[in-house]
């Protein structure tokens, strides 16, 4: 039986504790949660693929048990943080799995500090790039994922340091997931999501949103496995996109039946388990 993972930490050069879920040994296989979310949601990866797999979920700075310090909020100082972690830890091989936004770090990461120190990439449903442009086709918004205008950035933002912050955190999070989703699950993701305080979240979000990936996307040279759930608030087209951008990378959609949602990897925590394990071989 796979032993409970256990919780370790490490500080950043700028001073800051950050906290990561670990369990099991072999070539490590580093989680990186997205916006707003938290390690503790990797549960089933962490107790089902660490029989043979070194399994390292992160609460990036502001998330989950992790420091929440008033700065650092930018995808760029998130990359930061992954490569001091990856400079504490020196796993080998390495495989780095992206979540939603935890996918813009690493592409953050992977254009800084290079591909050296990685064997292996795994994005789940992030787009190249979410603000649309007003002049763009609507192609272009489906390639790129762009379902946010930015009228509705600001009106989501404000939204979400309001007095309704956490019915709106239920709400983009409802928007996300399958109906069978339980709701004791629903909540567990909700509490998740508050442990980052709303006005850190807000500046988060708006950093992310705001990227652009299309230049950097089609550099990528590693074994890059792409999954996508049908239930996703996002256009399957711009997985299609990243896919084919990526040289003799693996295109992997989850129907909805099955679970397939932007958190494919609570929903269809088995079927996304036996796609890992094929992939990382």
């Amino acid at each position: 039986m796979n032993k409970p993972a256990e919780r370790f930490a490490f500080t950043t050069s700028d001073g800051v504790t950050l906290r990561y879920l670990q369990a099991g040994s072999g070539p490590t296989l580093l989680i990186l949660h997205g916006w707003s979310q938290g390690a503790a949601l990797f549960k089933h990866q962490l107790a089902g693929l660490s029989d043979h797999l070194q399994v390292i979920a992160l609460d990036m700075r502001g998330h989950g048990l992790s420091d929440k310090p008033s700065h650092g909020y930018r995808i760029a100082r998130l990359a930061k943080d992954l490569q001091e972690l990856i400079t504490v830890l020196r796993p080998y091989p390495l495989y780095l799995l992206g979540h939603s936004a935890g996918a813009s770090v690493i592409w953050s990461y992977l254009e800084m500090f290079g591909d050296s120190q990685v064997s292996k990439l795994v994005f789940i449903d992030e787009p190249a790039a979410l603000l649309a442009d007003p002049g763009w086709s609507e192609k272009q918004c489906l390639d790129a994922g762009a379902i946010i205008t930015p009228d509705g950035l600001y009106q989501f933002t404000n939204q979400l340091i309001g007095p309704d912050a956490e019915r709106t955190t239920r709400n983009i999070l409802e928007s996300m997931v399958t109906p069978v989703m339980s709701p004791q699950e629903r909540d567990e993701l909700l509490a998740i999501n508050l442990q980052f305080p709303r006005t850190l979240a807000a500046r988060l979000f708006i950093d992310n949103v705001t990227r652009d990936w299309r230049d950097f996307i089609p550099r990528i040279q590693k074994p890059t496995m792409i999954t996508f759930g049908r239930a996703s608030p996002h256009p399957v087209e711009c997985q299609q996109w990243i896919h084919k951008q990526i040289l003799g990378s693996r295109l992997e959609i989850i129907e909805a039946s099955d679970g397939g949602s932007h958190f494919l990897f609570l929903e269809a925590a088995r079927r996304f388990n036996a796609l890992l394990r094929d992939f990382l071989g």
